[in-house]
């Protein structure tokens, strides 16, 4: 049980590794993300005001496609991504495997628990219109389903009159509802927290590139872009996990939904059922 554990956590970090680095890739490669060569930049901020013939010269040189092209083709390298981001980086990382592993946890689960199997609400529809109370609970006897067993508890006490057995649906529905949204709470903080993370990582390093500014003797566009990009990288780290997250946990909640839905209904067939059973045997 421990082995399987480790090597689900070794999965999930490094499916959330891989996720972050092809996420930071995609956008890393757009041109908004390109360097421009430092000396363009230094010398459009260091010459003199009075030497126009001078700024008009860098200015068309900045202009030129082959400035254009280099610096399109100068977008740096995740790992030089990940290092600028800080030692916020780290606590993204880590929540962004939590997460992960318990996205495929999550989905695992929903796989070996057929959640809404139609075939079997079809038959146990049609067992409910044609058959008896009795055939349907010998359906869902036979049945190792999720749904199955939470009918089967109220069918199994029948004879002791219809408040039990909405009780006994409920409470067994309350079971395997509690079983199913284990770790949606986790998941959503998460996808709550990475942001923040990040924006707590943001203003860091707006700090730290304040501080470098006023104590540096001249202030080039550098130095003040420099500060602010590497300050803004774990807020982008924080959004690249938040957004899937809270997207599977969304998803995760309209699956438990669902279910419960659809347990309310056929729970409502199977009880209508019983009192036209209990008017006939009267009658």
């Amino acid at each position: 049980m421990i082995r399987k554990r480790i090597q689900a956590c070794v999965v999930a970090m490094v499916v959330a590794a891989a996720w972050l680095c092809a996420a930071a890739g995609m956008l890393n490669s757009l041109p908004l993300y390109a360097q421009e060569p430092a000396a363009n930049s230094g010398e459009l901020f260091e010459k003199e005001p009075g030497a126009k013939h001078e700024r008009t010269h860098v200015i068309e040189d900045r202009a030129s496609p082959d400035v254009e092209n280099d610096s399109a083709a100068s977008s740096i390298s995740l790992y030089d991504w990940f290092v600028r981001g800080g030692a916020f980086m780290w606590p993204i990382l880590v929540l962004a495997a939590v997460g992960m592993g318990f996205v495929i946890e999550r989905f695992l689960y929903y796989r070996k628990m057929k959640l809404n199997p139609r075939e079997f609400i079809e038959e146990l529809e049609a067992m409910i219109g044609g058959g008896t109370v009795e055939e349907v609970e010998r359906l869902c006897r036979e049945r190792n389903l999720v749904i199955a067993r939470v009918l089967g508890k109220g069918l199994k006490l029948r004879k002791l009159g219809l408040d039990h057995v909405e009780k006994a649906i409920g409470a067994g529905g309350a079971i395997e509802v509690a079983a199913l949204e284990k770790g949606l709470n986790i998941l959503s903080a998460i996808g709550n927290i990475a942001p923040l993370l990040g924006f707590l990582g943001t203003v860091s390093g707006m700090i730290s590139a304040f501080q470098s500014i006023a104590a540096a003797d001249q202030v080039s566009a550098r130095l003040v872009a420099g500060g602010i990009y590497e300050a803004l990288v774990t807020t982008e780290a924080g959004l690249i996990v938040a957004i899937p997250l809270l997207a599977f946990y969304n998803y995760f909640v309209h699956r438990v939904e669902s279910f419960v839905a659809e347990i309310e209904r056929l729970a409502s067939d199977i009880v209508e059922k019983l009192v036209r059973e209990n008017g006939a045997d009267k009658a």
